[in-house]
């Protein structure tokens, strides 16, 4: 085969295999994105929700989800949905993302933040922090922050294989 054929193959098989993992993808995500959309309908219908800037899906004691967006008169709101009802609470009414970041670096700043979601914790709504800490050994943490003040409620620690520092 020339050089043009072989290039021409090449980029046909290219395609072939990028289609494939686009579809294959798309079939593994469809099941989230449907149970998305569902989630934005309850919410949109059942509170003043109008527009829709962020989901989050909180899974700990019982599977949640939190939309952030805004109402009709742009004001920002915070939607828990949990077994088909939702509960819009307006993001003036408890401390944002931001606030709950900076008050859990000044208490302790030598933690590595890797992710900040809210979230329910036993019914109560929650920040939870995810963070990681070097000692002897990277361990890992989850602590919860009440939503409303950012009042601690509780922390769980990841078991480290080498906790003891030992190998």
């Amino acid at each position: 085969m020339s050089p043009l054929r072989w290039t021409i193959l090449g980029v046909i098989l290219a395609m072939l295999l990028f289609l494939a993992l686009n579809l294959y993808y798309r079939s593994i995500q469809s099941g989230e994105w449907t149970e998305q959309r569902r989630v934005e309908s309850i919410a949109m219908e059942s509170t003043e929700l109008t527009k829709v800037k962020r989901i989050d899906k909180h899974v700990w004691d019982s599977v949640s989800w939190v939309l952030q967006g805004t109402d009709a008169e742009q004001q920002e709101l915070f939607v828990w949905v949990t077994n088909d009802t939702a509960e819009a609470v307006p993001a003036s009414a408890g401390l944002s993302k931001a606030q709950i970041k900076a008050a859990v670096t000044q208490s302790k700043p030598d933690i590595d933040i890797i992710r900040i979601l809210p979230g329910l914790l036993n019914g109560e709504r929650v920040w939870e922090v995810y963070y990681s800490r070097d000692e002897n050994v990277r361990k890992y943490y989850y602590e919860f922050y009440r939503f409303a003040d950012g009042s601690f409620v509780t922390i769980f620690n990841l078991p480290s294989k080498f906790a003891d520092g030992t190998e």
